[in-house]
């Protein structure tokens, strides 16, 4: 799915109709599924839903608590199969597992039951998975039984469901048909001349390929202890003969949702970790960006806890099941580091963030982890709303806390309570020498175009490591550098690194335009010009040139420096980018003396409600042929609103959060 996609005519769009009168839940979730070329349509009633029109619904996605009585859901799926030929994919949404209400979701032929609350992103994946399948392709299940009217029975019924089946009724012929078929679930007899169901069973789970492949017996066998040794060779599920059609139907498409699941939780690198089979790093990074964008009150109830350990892979893997054993389905758990995992947790208030790590502690303790005396597992964490704007900041003050918490040695979490700027002067002083020592580190934001870019883009940006470990933004800082007269000497620093950077990627054949910020003290230096040529023909990098940000408001108090640097710039080929713009006095006297190329919106408008204002400046950027850049796009209805003003180029966690390598895929960003 590209930008612009994510804009496209929803004409056409496949729909997900939702019964539910839950805003917290509908608004999010619609501009996700947006996103993906998913329709939500929601419905308060079951009145209005059976009003609708069901030729466009992909999914049919019901939350029990819009239902006058959980029983009642099986008289509404059944008014609504009247209204359509095929059957309805159903999905439940409850605020609890009890049996009752699985009872009931099950016995209305739902598809999947999830148990709210669960992210909206985790919840749209889902969606997605079970929306997709039915939309690309049948299910396929291969029917092994030696007896020609058994196999054709469940076959015809499985095919009725919209299931695609082949039968085989010779079992040595097995393998052969896995290889030629490749089915998503094998319906396999039990007792078969020539090889029993359990031999097979043997012989299929040995080889790597098939090792998920969902495999249901289904025979006439009664006794307990064959069934049960039919299951301890690999078999997911048994069932008796006669089965009722129903009963046969709903088992198999359990079971093939349960492999979807599997699957999906196992989607590669990107997302899953290999060893621990939680989340990786990366998606744990990105979730974070999104949330820190988002802002607004939520980030007080939401935290990162990190849990360092000194163990090897195995206490790792142990510590991975244990964790993701406490964490509720609403809770995302990630490794981290080699002996490190994380979870981002949401409870309703301070206090119960407070309460559920502790808790995590006991539960760790109770599991077999030491955590007194000299502890094996560290617990640190740290709210979002402490995040300091950067999701990798975020991880790294949560993990100072885990390291000091597994020093300290009295088995406690430690939470990350500093003030985001060292107030104290030791403290100062350290951020100082860390300038001065250049322990730093450069991270790579995408830039991504809404029309065909020439190369990739990317915004770099420093992080400061401070001797315990943590990682500053700029933000934190920026301000003391320049207060200290380091403003110089972040900015080299900034540039050599940039343009290394650079280099490697005419080296590996990846041109790529890299946006750095400068300050206009460095600028002021009547060499600053001439130093940063010299960089580049150091570097050969006669086609690569770096664009030079500078901010609007530092601009606004010498725009004649600003004006002759941006010129003297443009004679080596370098374009400027002002950052900031907004629709003030002060953006427009610099905007009519300072030629940049480039002009970022300041983040207010960017996500500021009133599309009028942001849409009268673009327009204004465009007239003096600036490249509008807008960032902090934590959302698709942000992306939607930047489109309409006319925004040319887009970044933020909904793109892609800063990272340590250029990796972004730009290959699908452009519609053409």
């Amino acid at each position: 799915m590209t930008m612009n996609q994510t804009i496209a005519d929803a004409g056409s769009a496949p729909a997900i109709h939702l019964l539910s009168g839950n805003a917290d839940l509908t608004l999010p979730l619609r501009a996700l599924l947006l996103a993906q070329g998913f329709m939500l349509e929601t419905f308060e009633t079951p009145e209005r839903l059976i009003g609708a029109n069901p030729s466009s619904r992909a999914l049919l996605l019901v939350d029990l608590d819009a239902l006058p009585d959980a029983d009642t859901l099986g008289g509404l799926v059944a008014q609504l199969q009247q209204h359509g030929k095929q059957p309805i994919p159903l999905v439940c949404l409850a605020p609890g597992s009890d049996i009752r209400s699985r009872l009931v979701a099950m016995r209305a032929g739902a598809t999947d039951y999830l148990k709210m609350p669960m992210e909206v992103e985790e919840l749209t994946d889902r969606l997605l998975d079970l929306a997709g399948t039915q939309a690309v392709s049948p299910d396929r299940v291969l029917v092994v039984d030696d007896q020609p009217v058994a196999a054709l029975f469940a076959a015809r019924v499985l095919e009725s469901a919209g299931i695609l089946t082949e039968r085989v009724g010779d079992p040595l012929a097995v393998l052969d048909a896995l290889d030629a078929f490749v089915p998503d679930l094998v319906l396999m007899d039990l007792h078969m001349p020539g090889a029993s169901g359990i031999e097979l069973t043997r012989i299929i789970r040995e080889q790597d390929r098939f090792a998920d492949l969902p495999i249901v017996f289904l025979s006439a066998e009664l006794d307990a202890e064959q069934q049960m040794a039919a299951l301890r060779v690999g078999g997911d599920d048994f069932l008796a003969k006669p089965v009722a059609p129903e009963h046969l139907v709903t088992c198999v498409k359990q079971r093939l949702a349960r492999a979807r699941e599997r699957a999906r939780r196992r989607s590669g690198p990107d997302a899953v970790d290999a060893l621990t089979g939680l989340a990786s790093l990366g998606r744990l990074l990105g979730r974070l960006g999104q949330l820190i964008g988002r802002g607004g009150s939520d980030v007080d109830r939401r935290a990162l806890v990190v849990l360092d350990l000194a163990g090897d892979e195995p206490a790792l893997m142990r510590l991975a099941g244990a964790v993701a054993e406490s964490c509720s389905a609403a809770d995302l758990a990630a490794r981290v580091g080699e002996c490190s995992l994380a979870a981002l947790i949401r409870r309703d208030d301070a206090a119960s963030l407070e309460r559920a790590v502790g808790q995590l502690a006991e539960e760790l303790s109770r599991a077999g982890f030491a955590l007194l005396p000299g502890p094996a597992v560290g617990i640190g964490w740290c709210t979002l709303a402490n995040s300091g704007g950067d999701a990798v900041t975020l991880m790294s003050r949560a993990a100072k806390a885990a390291r000091s918490a597994r020093k300290a040695g009295d088995g406690l979490p430690l939470g990350y309570g500093c003030d985001p700027v060292p107030a104290c002067t030791s403290d100062q002083d350290a951020v100082s020498t860390a300038i001065l020592t250049e322990r730093l580190q450069l991270l790579f934001e995408p830039i991504v175009s809404l029309t065909p870019a020439p190369s990739a883009r990317y915004e770099v940006s420093p992080r400061l490591a401070t001797p315990d470990g943590e990682l500053l933004s700029p933000v934190d800082f920026m301000p003391l550098a320049k207060r200290r007269g380091l403003a110089e000497q972040l900015d080299a620093w900034l540039m050599s690194s940039a343009l290394d950077a650079l280099t490697a990627c005419r080296d590996a054949g990846q041109p790529a335009q890299l946006f750095l910020y400068q300050s206009l003290i460095g600028a002021g230096r009547d060499d600053w010009v001439d130093r940063i040529r010299e960089e580049i023909n150091r570097r050969d990098l006669f086609r690569l040139r770096p664009v030079i940000q500078f901010q609007v408001e530092e601009a606004a108090d010498d725009t004649g420096l600003a004006a002759d640097r941006v010129a003297r710039l443009a004679r080596l080929g370098i374009p400027v980018c002002l950052n900031g713009v907004d629709d003030g006095e002060a953006s427009e006297r610099v905007l009519a003396r300072v030629p940049a190329a480039f002009a970022r919106v300041a983040r207010t408008m960017a996500q500021s409600l009133d599309a009028e204002p942001l849409a009268d400046l673009v327009q204004r950027l465009r007239e003096r042929r600036r490249a509008v850049i807008a960032g902090g796009v934590d959302s698709p209805e942000i992306i939607a609103r930047l489109c309409r003003a006319g925004v040319d180029l887009l970044q933020g966690p909904f793109v892609q959060p800063p990272s340590a390598v250029m990796d972004y895929d730009f290959s699908g960003v452009d519609t053409n």
